[in-house]
């Protein structure tokens, strides 16, 4: 199959999932805005944000797997994993970690600020270098970069 087709084939999935993932962000962006913004019970809106961050993690699952199977490639299909595994620690970061961090107004001391954002950088940079390794052991499996590219294209 080649790129075209796979990203064709790739793109017809983003379409298929896109209310699935709609399911998943809009609740737990209105989830985020309550535990910030509320003295309410801290509790049920973390654990209900953990609850569709941990849900969400099997749409991440099933997306892998999805794109690992466009590759023959054995090594391709571990860096496709582990990129989606970065995928899902970012949305860890920003959907658990950082709203708890703002809650109990640690972010604006400046190591926890420092390692957060250093944390952010570095898997922006693991993944431009596993998209650069993926291109060159299968020139014809779509990168991440690629397949964000196409996610919002009609």
């Amino acid at each position: 199959m080649s790129k075209q087709e796979r990203l064709h084939s790739v793109k017809r999935m983003n379409v298929q999932w896109m209310l699935l993932r709609l399911m998943f962000a809009l609740p737990t962006g209105v989830l985020i805005y309550y535990f910030l913004q509320t003295d309410g019970n801290p509790y049920l809106a973390g654990g209900s944000i953990l609850a569709f961050t941990g849900a969400a993690g099997r749409l991440f699952i099933r997306e892998s797997d999805f794109v690992k199977g466009l590759t023959e490639s054995e090594q391709a299909k571990r860096i496709v994993s582990i990129q989606y595994r970065l995928d899902y620690l970012f949305v860890i970061m920003m959907a658990v970690i950082f709203p708890l961090m703002m809650r109990l107004n640690i972010l604006t001391n400046l190591i926890p600020f420092i390692l957060f954002v250093s944390g952010s950088a570095l898997i922006w940079f693991t993944q431009h270098k596993l998209d650069q390794q993926l291109s060159w052991m299968d020139t014809e499996q779509p990168t991440r970069r690629e397949i964000q590219r196409t996610r919002f294209t009609w």
